[in-house]
C-alpha cells in the first residue's frame, strides 16, 4: 500500500467526522446565522444614516517664496513630522476654532469624536474625514478642520518669527553702532519680516470636501452577506466547541474507533427491552447471533459474557434478547444472571429470583434443578437467576465452584449467555474475565450515555486479559443508523428461512 493511502484515509476520516459534527449540531449553526442576520436587520432598521466627507491637506512642501527666501522647511524624520501634523489637526485647539467658525453648539470633545485624521501613505498629505447625519454638514466640518489646521500652523509660524525678530533686535541693541555684525543681523531681520508676510503654516488645501451623495458603510445586501458569513463562522466554532466539550459517544463509528472493536449490531432506540412482548424487534439480535456464529468458526464460544462499561447501557436487554434469538434456532440456551449485586431478571421475567446461582454455589441444590423456563413455547431456553445476594460476590465469581457451575451447564451442548456486572464500578466482571470457563465477552454500549473516558478505561481493562471480546453491541441508536431495521421489518416474513417461527407473546413486561 502506498504511503499516500494512510494519509488519504486520515483526511477522509477527518472530513467524515466534520460532516458528522455538522449533521449533529446543525441547529447551532443555523441559530448563529439567524441571530447574526436578525442583528444586521435590526441595525439597518434602527440606525440613522451616517455621511462622510473628506478634505485633503498637503504639508511640508516647499513653495516659491521659500526658495526665494532661501528657507529650508524639510524634515529629517518624515514619519515623525506626519504624526505631529495629525495630532495638530485633531487637537482641541483646532476643534474649538472650528466650533466658533461654524457656530456649532456641539462641544469640542464631541466634535473631535466625529472627525478622523490620518496621514496618507508615502505622501505629505493629511486626510481629514468628518461624519454627520447631514451630508452638507459633514462637508462643512471637514473643510473647516482643514482650514483651521492651516490657520493654527500659520499662527504658530508667525509667533515663532516674531520671537526670532525680538531676539535679533535685542542683539542689535547690544552691539556698538560701528560693529560689523550689525549688517548680518539687519539682513536676518529683513528676511524674517519677508517670511512673516508669506507665512501660511507650511500647508494648503489640495482637495475640498464635497457633500456625499450616499450614506457611508455597507448597504443592506452586503451587510446581510457579511452577517451570514459571520454567523457561519460563529456557528461552526460553537458546534465544534460543543462537540469537543461533549464527551458522550453518539454514533456507531465513534464506538468502533474508541473501543477498537467491530460493531456486530446496532440496536435502535425502539428495540425490544428485556422480556418485552412481540417478536418483531428481534431482528438486530438475529444479526448479532449470526455474527457470533461466524466467530465460532475460529474460536470456542460456548460461554459468552455480556457486559458493559457502566450501568444503564442495556447489557441485560441484550443478554435476554440474544438468548431468545439463539433459542429460535432450536439450540439449547442457558441465560445466567451473574450480576450478584443488582440482579434484574426478576423484574422482567416470570421466574423466582430467590433461587439461582448463589443457591447452587452454596451447595443447597444442583444447578440443573435450579434452571427455570419462563417461556412455555421455548423449552430450550432456560434461565438461572442470581438468587439471594451474597456478601462477597467477587470471591464467589472467582471461585472454582463457579467454574464448575459454568462447565456443568454446557455439558449438554447448551450455549451459556452470562449477564455480567459492568466493568468499571466493581471488580466482578473483571474476575469473570479470568474464569477459564468464560470463552469470550460481548461489550454493550449505549449511544448518548457512554463517554470517551469510560470507553478508554474499559478498553484498558480488556487489554489486560488474554481473551479479546467478540465485538460491540451499540444500543440507543436511531432507526436509520441501526441499519434500517424498523424500515425493513414490515416487509420481511415472520421467521428467517430454515428457522422455526415463534412469538414471545407469553413474555411478561
Amino acid at each position: 500500500m502506498s504511503a499516500a493511502a494512510p494519509a488519504n484515509r486520515r483526511e477522509g476520516d477527518t472530513l467524515a467526522h466534520a460532516l458528522a459534527v455538522l449533521r449533529r449540531r446543525w441547529i447551532v449553526v443555523v441559530a448563529a446565522v439567524v441571530a447574526c442576520v436578525a442583528a444586521a436587520l435590526v441595525q439597518t432598521a434602527f440606525s440613522d444614516d451616517v455621511y462622510e466627507a473628506s478634505a485633503r491637506v498637503v504639508f511640508g512642501s516647499p513653495t516659491l517664496s521659500d526658495a526665494a527666501l532661501q528657507v529650508d522647511r524639510g524634515s529629517a524624520d518624515p514619519e515623525r513630522e506626519a504624526a505631529t501634523n495629525v495630532l495638530i489637526a485633531e487637537s482641541p485647539e483646532v476643534a474649538s476654532s472650528v466650533r466658533r467658525e461654524l457656530d456649532l453648539a456641539t462641544p469640542a470633545e464631541s466634535l473631535l469624536d466625529s472627525v478622523s485624521v490620518e496621514a496618507e501613505e508615502n505622501a505629505d498629505v493629511l486626510l481629514i474625514t468628518a461624519s454627520s447625519d447631514d451630508p452638507e454638514q459633514a462637508a462643512r466640518i471637514a473643510n473647516a478642520f482643514a482650514f483651521e489646521y492651516i490657520a493654527f500652523k500659520a499662527r504658530a509660524d508667525v509667533q515663532n518669527i516674531e520671537r526670532a525678530e525680538e531676539d535679533l533686535r535685542q542683539q542689535l541693541d547690544a552691539l556698538p553702532s560701528d560693529a560689523s555684525e550689525r549688517d548680518t543681523l539687519q539682513e536676518s531681520l529683513q528676511r524674517l519680516a519677508a517670511l512673516r508676510a508669506v507665512a501660511t503654516g507650511d500647508a494648503r488645501v489640495i482637495g475640498r470636501a464635497q457633500p456625499p451623495s450616499a450614506a457611508s458603510g455597507l448597504g443592506t445586501l452586503p451587510l446581510l452577506v457579511l452577517a451570514v458569513i459571520l454567523g457561519l463562522a460563529l456557528g461552526l466554532a460553537a458546534a465544534f466547541l460543543l462537540e469537543s466539550l461533549d464527551t458522550r459517544l453518539n454514533h456507531l463509528e465513534d464506538f468502533e474507533r474508541e473501543y477498537r472493536l467491530p460493531a456486530l449490531a446496532g440496536i435502535p432506540t425502539s428495540g425490544a427491552r428485556a422480556g418485552e412482548r412481540g417478536d418483531e424487534h428481534l431482528e438486530p439480535y438475529r444479526i448479532l447471533r449470526s455474527a457470533i456464529d461466524f466467530a465460532r468458526v475460529s474460536r470456542e464460544l460456548d460461554v459468552v459474557m455480556i457486559t458493559s462499561a457502566v450501568p444503564g447501557e442495556g447489557k441485560t436487554t441484550v443478554a435476554v434478547n440474544l438468548a431468545h434469538a439463539i433459542a429460535l434456532t432450536g439450540r439449547a440456551v442457558v441465560l445466567v444472571e451473574l450480576d450478584l449485586r443488582r440482579p434484574t431478571f426478576g423484574q422482567h421475567l416470570d421466574i423466582d429470583p430467590r433461587r439461582g446461582v448463589t443457591t447452587a454455589l452454596t451447595h443447597q441444590a444442583p444447578a440443573a434443578e435450579l434452571l427455570q423456563h419462563p417461556f412455555p413455547d421455548r423449552p430450550n431456553l432456560a434461565v438461572l437467576p442470581a438468587g439471594r445476594l451474597p456478601p462477597n460476590p467477587s470471591e464467589l465469581l472467582g471461585s472454582p465452584a463457579m467454574e464448575q457451575l459454568l462447565e456443568g451447564l454446557i455439558l449438554e451442548g447448551a450455549m451459556v449467555i452470562i449477564d455480567a456486572p459492568p466493568l468499571l464500578p466493581v471488580a466482578d466482571a473483571q474476575v469473570l474475565l479470568n474464569q477459564a470457563a468464560v470463552d469470550s465477552s460481548l461489550i454493550v454500549a449505549r449511544a448518548g450515555v457512554t463517554t470517551r473516558d469510560e470507553v478508554r478505561r474499559t478498553r484498558a481493562i480488556l487489554e489486560r486479559h488474554a481473551r479479546s471480546p467478540i465485538g460491540l453491541v451499540v444500543s440507543g441508536l436511531d432507526a436509520a443508523e441501526a441499519y434500517g431495521y424498523e424500515a425493513y421489518s414490515s416487509q420481511e416474513p415472520d421467521g428467517l428461512p430454515g428457522e422455526p417461527s415463534a412469538s414471545l407473546d407469553d413474555v411478561r413486561t
